[in-house]
């Protein structure tokens, strides 16, 4: 999707973003020692991955709500993502317990929400120590923190509630 370090997957990196094991013909296989997964409120990725496949990027919104203009295919579209997220949470799960891959969940809501103790968790994961305090990994964590609330947001509220697509009844443009 373009997003910075996206798909390189060799001895230059120590951090791999990907949305493996996605079945992606194009995708480049790699291994991984230990495994971050980042999940978010399922009704948020319903209409983030829609937003996605029909804009390209995920900026945009549709200026409509699908669920009004087009009812029936959106009761189908929201089926078939439940069907196909419930399909991928198992195979992740099969995948780092075949692979034995240490595997960190953290909630996408609570990284937003509270960005310095997730951030926290996960470098605590990722050099392997129990307390952090006094090293590189919580001076990045602080610098991170310390410039504010934007650093971490990474998709935008909306601009009504100032909440994430969950907290409202139903999907709005903004």
């Amino acid at each position: 999707m373009g997003m910075k370090g996206e798909d390189i997957v060799d001895g230059s990196v120590w951090v791999v973003k990907t949305h493996s094991p996605w079945c992606m013909d194009e995708a480049p296989v790699f291994h991984a020692n230990k495994c971050i997964m980042i999940v978010r409120n399922p009704l948020d990725v319903v209409i983030s991955w829609l937003n996605l496949l029909a804009y390209g990027n995920h900026a945009y919104k549709a200026p409509f709500n699908y669920d009004e203009k087009f009812p029936n295919w959106w009761d189908w579209w929201v089926k078939d993502c439940i069907n196909l997220m419930r399909d991928w949470f198992k195979g992740t799960m099969e995948d780092a317990k075949m692979r034995k891959v240490p595997t960190l969940w953290i909630r996408f809501e609570d990284l937003v929400a509270d960005p310095k103790p997730q951030l926290e968790n996960i470098m605590k994961f990722m050099v392997g120590i129990k307390d952090i305090a006094g090293t590189n990994a919580e001076r990045r964590v602080q610098e991170v923190i310390a410039k504010g609330k934007n650093a971490t947001q990474t998709y935008s509220l909306k601009k009504t509630t100032h909440n994430f697509n969950y907290s409202e009844a139903r999907y709005t443009s903004e």
